[in-house]
């Protein structure tokens, strides 16, 4: 009986043990820690945007192996490597940082920051002197990050900042930095901590896409007033975020260790459903959104999301059901989906449409346009031309490219801001919220 008891104890322990082992596995991830600015950082609704921002952390998971290792966007909006130190993020930082992790280490945008006495105080750092020059960005960088992430066992790895959409006379980007890029760059060879060189990267993107080119990956104001004419030439979009993050991804696979983690498998889809489409549409038109409808759409009013958007643009009829009249939210947009919802924005809007259908001769496959979809591709044909997207299928499922361009085109038609309007400063834009 005692030899049972014995055993039957004994057996509770070996069970108890693999039980917190199953756990311990379970949180055996790598992580991997971002610490940074706005243009890293995770946001919510935005509701000062049109077209909201999104940093390249809140995607890069997209582009790491989930069941190898964990991001964890720590990057707050308007921090410098200074005024970081003070916020929550860092002591999480601190406390959950463990051996084997990695911290990848991006400031810059606002260290640069003195013309105000509280920037000069909390955010300015000087781009002169050394790691061990006290108040220096070098300084800062190493003592508050990667001094403690190698005391941890952690892995730095050093990002310069990304660029901004700012381009010279011959059109191409200017360098709006100062020296605080190549402060990253030498302290990265100084203590031979990885580099992933962020700003030769998005600028060799912005380069190749030009200054309207790359109006697709930028944030977009409510107020026509902010930003350059209502554009955020600083933060990213959604789209845009997505698609640095899948750059920097590409260069971090190039790092040992880290490289393991990077995968393409998961990337999103490269289109926009009709619900995405449509709620971008509205905001951007300047609708506000009417309380949710009782009744929109059958397969509308049964989802597990905000569907005011869809409420609103059914009541003023820019979208409609289909012959069984649902919505279909969750299929992706295409050419003469897009065209038909854009030109009924458009009109609620008050422009002006020309819905000649003459042009309508330039689609290769005309007879695949539906009937009710013919005047709206005609009116965005002749209202922006060779920019429309030449899909030779009318009901082509649209990329994300083309979507996100027409998303600036319809800002830009339906608030026609004042060519008089001077751009912001980038310390009026870059504020701290």
């Amino acid at each position: 009986m005692k030899l049972k008891r014995i055993f039957t104890g004994m057996l509770s322990v070996v069970m108890l043990c693999g039980c917190f082992s199953s756990v311990a596995m379970a949180n055996d991830k790598t992580k991997i820690f971002i610490v940074g600015d706005s243009t890293a950082c995770i946001y919510g609704s935005d509701d000062n945007y049109a077209l909201p921002r999104a940093g390249w952390g809140m995607y890069l998971q997209q582009y790491i192996d989930n069941s190898k290792a964990e991001v964890v966007d720590l990057a707050i909006s308007g921090r410098s490597s200074k005024s970081f130190t003070v916020e929550e993020e860092y002591k999480t930082l601190l406390s959950d940082m463990d051996k084997g992790d990695y911290l990848i280490i991006q400031f810059g945008h606002n260290d640069a920051k003195k013309t105000k006495p509280e920037d000069l105080a909390n955010r300015y750092t000087d781009p002169n002197g050394n790691k061990d020059t006290d108040g220096s960005f070098k300084n800062s960088l190493y003592k508050n990050y990667i001094k403690i992430a190698e005391e941890k066992g952690a892995n730095p790895i050093l990002f310069t900042p990304i660029v901004r959409r700012t381009f010279d006379q011959q059109g191409k980007i200017e360098d709006t930095h100062g020296i605080y890029d190549d402060n990253v760059r030498e302290l990265a060879t100084e203590l031979q901590v990885p580099l992933v060189d962020a700003n030769k990267v998005t600028e060799k993107i912005y380069n190749e896409l030009g200054f309207d080119g790359t109006a697709m990956y930028h944030a977009i104001y409510k107020d026509t007033q902010k930003g350059n004419k209502g554009h955020d030439d600083t933060h990213l979009n959604h789209f845009g975020a997505d698609k640095v993050a899948c750059a920097l991804a590409g260069e971090l696979e190039k790092i040992n260790g880290i490289g393991n983690f990077v995968t393409f498998k998961n990337s999103t889809p490269n289109s926009v459903t009709r619900a995405d489409f449509t709620y971008e549409i509205v905001r951007l038109i300047g609708k506000d959104y009417s309380d949710k409808s009782e009744k929109c759409f059958p397969d509308v009013d049964t989802l597990n999301m905000d569907t005011t958007a869809i409420s609103t643009a059914k009541k003023l009829g820019i979208v409609n059901g289909d012959e069984n009249g649902n919505f279909n939210p969750n299929k992706a947009i295409n050419f003469q989906e897009m065209c038909t919802i854009t030109a009924r924005a458009l009109a609620v809007a008050g422009v002006e449409l020309n819905n000649d259908t003459t042009i309508l001769n330039k689609l290769e496959k005309l007879d695949e346009l539906k009937p009710y979809a013919s005047e709206s591709v005609a009116a965005l044909m002749n209202l922006w031309g060779d920019v429309i997207p030449d899909y030779a299928n009318p009901r082509e499922i649209v990329d994300k490219a083309s979507v996100y361009t027409l998303y600036n085109l319809v800002y830009d038609e339906v608030n026609d801001a004042d060519e008089n309007t001077i751009p912001q400063s980038i310390d009026e834009v870059e504020k701290v919220e």
